[in-house]
């Protein structure tokens, strides 16, 4: 959650002219609903459900530069795929810069809702904690608090 996923990967498409798909956005306007009202509504299950289903529809697309939700490669078996249809990259950050740039977003993450600020960090890390395995297993993992998205690009590149 807010490692600069969309951000880079918009950049990262561009310059390679790749096609660039957010699966959160995909979803949003494939069911006319926000990720938040999807989870109010229908629940997290639901939600990955959805998310793997959108995956799959890109299984024969070439040239795609793709930014999944923070949970995505923690379910079914998401990492397995994008292990056997891409690369797949770790933009790491610490609990506490995760909280910062949560005060500072726009977007609702329905996840991060209705906590006080402590509680918030304690989720954030417990979160973090719990989908490690997942994320430890990515072609690349980049420190997101000291290098810049340019830098990131340049050494996907």
């Amino acid at each position: 959650m807010l490692s600069g996923k969309s951000t880079i990967g918009k950049r990262l498409a561009k310059l390679l002219n790749y096609k660039f798909i957010d699966t959160d956005k995909a979803i949003e306007q494939q069911y006319k609903l926000s990720v938040s009202d999807i989870f109010k509504k229908y629940g997290e299950d639901v939600f990955r459900t959805l998310e793997k289903q959108m995956i799959e529809t890109l299984k024969e697309e070439d040239n795609v530069v793709v930014s999944t939700g923070g949970g995505f490669v923690c379910y079914n078996d998401n990492m397995q795929w994008v292990k056997e249809n891409g690369k797949s990259i770790y933009l790491k950050l610490t609990p506490e810069a995760i909280v910062s740039r949560h005060k500072i977003t726009k977007r609702p993450r329905p996840l991060l809702q209705n906590k006080t600020d402590e509680e918030l960090l304690e989720f954030v890390k417990q979160t973090l904690k719990e989908r490690e395995f997942y994320y430890q297993q990515s072609d690349f993992i980049f420190n997101a608090l000291s290098l810049k998205p340019e830098e990131i690009i340049k050494i996907i590149l």
